[in-house]
């Protein structure tokens, strides 16, 4: 048995969840002014700020006067603050945002003195595979952490490891992150209380000393700890006893190669439900917040991509901004939506913010190039890495068939008329109020004409020749005075060029631009055929059936039937677990089916099934589905492009229904499957059909995917975090079933028929019920296809090029790149970006065999960590070769 117990005081701080951040900042900073009294009057007093540098950010920000106060505990070693800026749900974002969390984690605690090296993961509901690799990207070579570590660990320390090999050594918080409250919990106990607890605890630690974490949620520090421990101490207690931070206390380890092959090891994600709950119901509820959470994503990579490439301005801080503010919604209460209502309106206003910043950035980089090209031309960006044949939408104005080109689709019409009203003469000065330098309407005008008691204007999205706005003024004051009543009425038009949406196609290589035009558009290589009832290009064909399902058909002859069936279940749990309901409720046929043409090719067809489901209007208090029934209309958009191999699926309705669970069907053509894949978070996983329990809690073997879902030979691409399950039809063959949205009215429920505590207090929220909320998810479907098509395949889902109309006088070249890039092969670019005067590009090897880079540009390239350090000064790019799940960061000073 152990001789030592090193008690770790510490708070897991929930920034926000049952209460909206800024009601549990309040305690925070309460919290924080005392404990800081403490550790100056106590010199041998530690204490561990729960991993994260919000918290000390957040109190800072309310009591700025602290800061020299906190920066000489810091520096003293009392108190260990970072390395995350947020205790993020690692499953909750893609792999780079975990990078800019430790980024900004590590940067706040910095300039506060030091970083904790620890990767401290207390309360994530699951860990990723990658996240080994990340630590160790940025030197941390110790992690501590609670849930989701398999059953067959029976040691309180393991060596975690990355899908490339990179490992860290994991100290197991196996009794979770409270274990060591109970030792202090009766006044005078001590004595007995610590060496029952080390007698307990010998089979885990043998006679390494024993890790007692001394604190929960939102808890302060017991004032008296330092006095109680020396009083122990002096009284002979057994085992003796220390105070440590934890990083003071796993600095004893060693993790060289040889220290960490001498423990047990686990390699990748860990979801076991063996000895903690994992509550993954929080990867289903709130949805709409998964989908903004992607889309910031995907548009910060964008904006970032572009500015480096083609920016010249200085648009840093607004990517600091955006990044902490997505960063912080990270949080494991946050983006995940398990928290009250107001959490998750304050959540989603900080994702959305990030977004805005975004494509403030887009939008400027896109105008400033804008004027090399007239506005016949069109500049096309690809944020991919990937070389593409991509169609662009646009407007047109005085479309004439016979001139476009054969590479142009032209869809519908849009309205002409801007305005069109009888104004009074003495209202005529009003006109001045909404003319704006030639803005008119959100157009440019272009010519006006004044007639008997009439006024026209024509406008148009582009300016043609000068606009005088002083010489109209004059004419529309000289018309104002010739009626002195100025009761006389005019007729006051605004007209539009005639305008239509209308499709281009170009090739783009990757993260680069070109233009392209009406004109110029190069006809298509594989056109699409559409009929009233099927989409088919040369690498697929899907067809509707009549209970609006689809069939789709690969080139290879591989098939699957019976796609996109919807089911819809009775929930009776909360925002953390789902809870079944009596399976024969389970909705699974429309009431109506209508399918509609509404794209007939050639580069896009798209068909429009609308299914009208009756659903149970909600449960009753008996945990059934109620008799009474509401109407659910639906509108699956089934859409295919030129040159694609996959089916892109639109899915939205308006949630009329309480208490229920909505899953789309996808089957995988195959049947026994013993396993699905997913990808996200930088690693690609393969998971079984059960997961494994032992804790309290039913392990459905429900899983995350955030990029695609695969199982056979069958691919789901996802847009955002969605859950999934393998499951079995009553055809006997498996299917994904992909959660399109839940909907509960609880936080967290007392009694769950899957959980055997609560999650959290019972807590109505109303807002999870989504009722009159519309939901949108995207995915795509790829059959007969291997890992590595659906890697480059889910790139391109992802990154939809960006397009801006020329404003240029005359077409000139093309504005330079900060260099040139080509990538080709099965790795994926996963970050472009400006570090100072530096380049810095990150890819990711999602496959399990070793792969060629494949990149090539100008320019010397060194090969960094994820800290920005070098590891190796001249890396032949061309030549390089990536591990099987590997990550590598590049950078080389930019123009």
């Amino acid at each position: 048995m152990s001789s030592e117990i090193v008690v770790v005081p510490h708070t897991h701080w929930d920034r926000e969840w049952y209460e909206p951040h800024d009601v549990f900042r309040l305690r925070l900073v309460h919290m924080l002014d005392r404990l800081i009294g403490i550790l100056e009057a106590e010199p041998s007093y530690r204490f561990t700020l729960d991993g994260q540098a919000a918290a000390i950010e957040d109190y800072l920000e309310m009591r700025p006067d602290m800061r020299d106060r906190v920066v000489a505990l810091v520096e003293s070693g009392q108190l260990s603050i970072g390395p995350f800026l947020i205790l993020l749900d690692e499953f909750g974002c893609d792999g780079e945002t975990i990078v800019r969390n430790l980024e900004l984690g590590r940067a706040a605690s910095t300039r506060l003195g030091r970083t904790m090296p620890v990767g401290y993961l207390p309360d994530m509901f699951g860990h990723a595979a990658q996240m080994p690799q990340i630590l160790a990207g940025f030197g941390i070579r110790h992690s501590a952490l609670w849930r989701g570590v398999p059953g067959d660990v029976q040691e309180h320390a393991f060596s975690w490891v990355a899908p490339n090999g990179d490992a860290v050594r994991c100290e197991y918080l196996f009794d979770g992150y409270g274990n060591g409250l109970d030792m202090f919990a009766l006044p005078g106990q001590l004595p007995a209380l610590a060496p029952d607890y080390a007698a307990r605890t010998a089979s885990w630690y043998g006679d390494d000393p024993v890790l007692a974490m001394l604190g929960t949620d939102h808890s302060a520090p017991p004032e008296d700890l330092a006095e109680v421990i020396r009083h122990y101490d002096a009284a002979g207690g057994e085992p003796r006893l220390s105070i440590a931070t934890l990083d003071e206390h796993l600095a004893r380890y060693a993790t060289d190669a040889d220290a960490l092959a001498a423990l047990p090891q686990v390699r990748g994600e860990m979801r076991s439900h063996a000895r903690g709950n994992l509550l993954p119901g929080v990867f289903s509820i709130r949805t709409n917040l998964k989908r903004e959470m992607a889309r910031s994503e995907q548009a910060l990579a964008a904006a970032e991509r572009l500015d480096l490439l083609y920016g010249t301005r200085d648009h840093r801080s607004f990517f600091d901004t955006a990044w902490y503010r997505l960063v912080e919604s990270t949080a494991h209460d946050s983006v995940t939506g398990c928290g009250v209502d107001s959490t998750a309106e304050q959540v989603g206003t900080r994702i959305h913010t990030a977004g805005h910043i975004a494509r403030g950035v887009i939008d400027s980089v896109l105008r400033d190039l804008a004027v090399s090209v007239s506005p016949a031309q069109h500049l096309v960006f690809n944020p991919s890495g990937f070389a593409r044949r991509a169609q662009v939408e646009v407007t047109l104005h005085g479309v004439d068939p016979a001139a476009l080109a054969p590479g142009v689709q032209v869809l519908d019409p849009l309205p002409t008329v801007l305005g069109d009203e009888q104004l009074r003469t003495a209202d005529l000065p009003k006109l001045l109020r909404r003319i704006h330098g030639r803005e008119l309407f959100g157009q440019q005008i272009n010519g006006y004409a004044w007639g008997e008691r009439s006024l026209r204007f024509e406008v148009a999205e582009s300016p043609r020749g000068v606009w005088d706005l002083a010489a109209f003024t004059v004419e529309l004051e000289e018309r104002v005075a010739a009626d002195a009543a100025g009761d006389d009425l005019w007729h006051v038009e605004t007209i539009a060029d005639p305008r239509h949406r209308a499709l281009l196609a170009v090739d783009l290589d990757g993260v680069a631009l070109a233009a392209v035009s009406e004109t110029s558009a190069p006809a298509p290589l594989d056109p699409v055929r559409v009929t009233a009832t099927s989409l088919s290009n040369a690498a697929l064909t899907a067809t509707v059936n009549p209970d609006g399902t689809v069939r789709i058909e690969g080139a290879d002859g591989s098939a699957i039937d019976g796609a996109l069936a919807l089911v819809d279940e009775g929930d009776c749990g909360d925002s953390y677990n789902y809870g079944p309901v009596d399976p024969a409720s389970a909705v699974t046929a429309p009431a109506s089916v209508e399918v509609t043409v509404v794209e007939e090719g050639p580069l896009r067809g798209r068909l429009r099934i609308r299914r009208v489901y009756d659903l149970p209007e909600r449960l009753d208090a008996d945990r059934r589905r109620s008799a009474a029934t509401v109407p659910l209309v639906t509108e699956t958009t089934v859409e295919l492009r030129e040159g694609e191999g996959f089916l892109r699926v639109g899915i939205d309705y308006v949630n009329t229904a309480s208490d229920h669970r909505l899953r789309v069907l996808v089957p995988t053509g195959a049947a026994g499957l013993e396993s699905s894949r997913s990808a996200g978070q930088y690693g690609l996983t393969v998971r079984g059909r059960e997961a494994e329990g032992g804790w309290g809690e039913f392990p459905l073997p429900t899983y995350p995917a955030y990029r695609f879902a695969a199982a056979g030979s069958t691919a789901v691409l996802v847009q955002k975090l969605s859950e999934y399950e393998l499951v079995s039809t009553a055809g006997e063959q498996d299917a994904l079933a992909v959660t399109l949205s839940r909907s509960v009215g609880m936080m967290s429920v007392n009694l769950h028929p899957l959980r055997d505590e609560p999650a959290g207090s019972e807590i109505p929220v109303p807002g999870a019920q989504y009722l009159g909320v519309p939901v949108h998810t995207e995915l795509a479907i790829l059959v007969g296809a291997d890992d590595a098509t659906a890697v480059r395949a889910s790139d391109l889902f992802r990154h939809e090029p960006l397009v801006v109309r020329g404003t240029g006088e005359t077409d000139g070249p093309l504005p330079e790149p900060a260099f040139r890039a080509e990538l080709s092969g099965d790795v994926v670019l996963e970050s472009a970006r400006r570090v100072d005067d530096e380049a810095e590009l990150r890819f990711v090897n999602y496959l399990d065999g070793e792969r060629d880079l494949a990149f090539a540009a100008e320019g010397a390239w060194a090969r960094t960590d994820l800290r920005g350090e070098v590891q190796e000064d001249a890396l032949d790019t061309r030549g390089a070769r990536v591990a099987g799940g590997g990550v590598v960061s590049l950078r080389r000073a930019i123009r």
